[in-house]
């Protein structure tokens, strides 16, 4: 499978009855494809895929898998989950609806152990069908786990369906050069974290990005440009959004500054976040029209 490139991180869209919008997520779909993006990502930490039912999260594999395969493009779903047990049972429910990719995060573990920690992800690899493949989630900050390049490239050694890396535990680009040392060849590393750091890795051999800016035609412009040899050109459109990328990713409120965006940007119809999760305050939002002025 031939992955590189970017894709896009999915909100779950609520409407002001707190029910999944799906007329808004498809206008995501859609705005990603447009954007030239590679694939989709689903319920991953910023989908507040742990803020959805059970019924809620098949319900949006279902329908974004529909449209993932009309659209062309590669759907990953994130299955990350506190045991063995239901990772599996998420993982199998996402490969039986034909997901590309899962993507697994380590479970919240007070005493990480590394014998624990690869059983979690070989029952993940047993669960799924040979079509799909394993994003391993490096993602410290939630998980509180973590994975040194060595364990991670050893998953990839001992685990047939490991394909990839996404790797958000910073700083980033030292992290993919360690890793990119001692790798398969075939093993892809991945950036995220909003697209922070995204230059930088790409320069260190990164295989482009899951992440969730909510102008995503920019980091694929910057992704195109890098492969294509123009770093000078790449380099002048990441810096000139720097500040908007930089501001979207205020820790707390990350997530209400993204969903604000995309519907300023009339992608999507709703912008809420589901309690507990922080929402933007006034103050917030004036910042945030103050920036936008240099790119809406």
């Amino acid at each position: 499978m031939n992955n590189n490139g970017v894709h896009f991180m999915m909100p779950t869209i609520f409407n002001d009855k707190n029910e999944i919008d799906l007329e808004s997520m498809n206008s995501i779909c859609e705005c990603a494809k447009n954007s030239n993006c590679k694939g989709l990502v689903l319920l991953g930490v910023m989908g507040e895929a742990h803020r959805l039912s059970e019924e809620e999260r098949n319900l949006l594999i279902e329908k974004i898998s529909e449209i993932a395969k009309k659209l062309s493009m590669i759907l990953t779903v994130g299955v990350s989950a506190e045991s063995g047990y239901l990772v599996s049972k998420y993982a199998t429910k996402a490969s039986e609806f034909g997901a590309e990719q899962v993507m697994v995060a380590p479970p919240i573990m007070k005493k990480p152990n590394e014998k624990v920690l690869y059983r979690y992800y070989q029952e993940v690899n047993n669960a799924i069908s040979k079509e799909t493949k394993i994003v391993i989630q490096d993602l410290p900050e939630q998980s509180g786990v973590y994975m040194s390049p060595e364990f991670m490239v050893n998953l990839d050694n001992k685990l047939d369906k490991v394909n990839s890396i996404k790797l958000e535990d910073p700083p980033t680009p030292s992290k993919i050069t360690k890793i990119a040392k001692i790798k398969n060849q075939d093993l892809k590393i991945f950036g995220g974290l909003g697209g922070l750091f995204f230059l930088e890795e790409l320069m260190r051999g990164a295989s482009g990005t899951m992440t969730g800016f909510a102008f995503t035609e920019v980091l694929v412009e910057i992704y195109d440009l890098f492969s294509k040899n123009k770093i000078e050109e790449a380099k002048k459109i990441f810096y000139k959004w720097l500040p908007l990328i930089r501001y979207e990713n205020t820790v707390g409120i990350s997530l209400s500054i993204r969903k604000e965006i995309l519907k300023q940007r009339k992608i999507t119809k709703f912008s809420y976040v589901r309690y507990p999760t922080p929402s933007m305050d006034n103050d917030d939002k004036n910042e945030l029209d103050l920036i936008l002025q240099d790119y809406l």
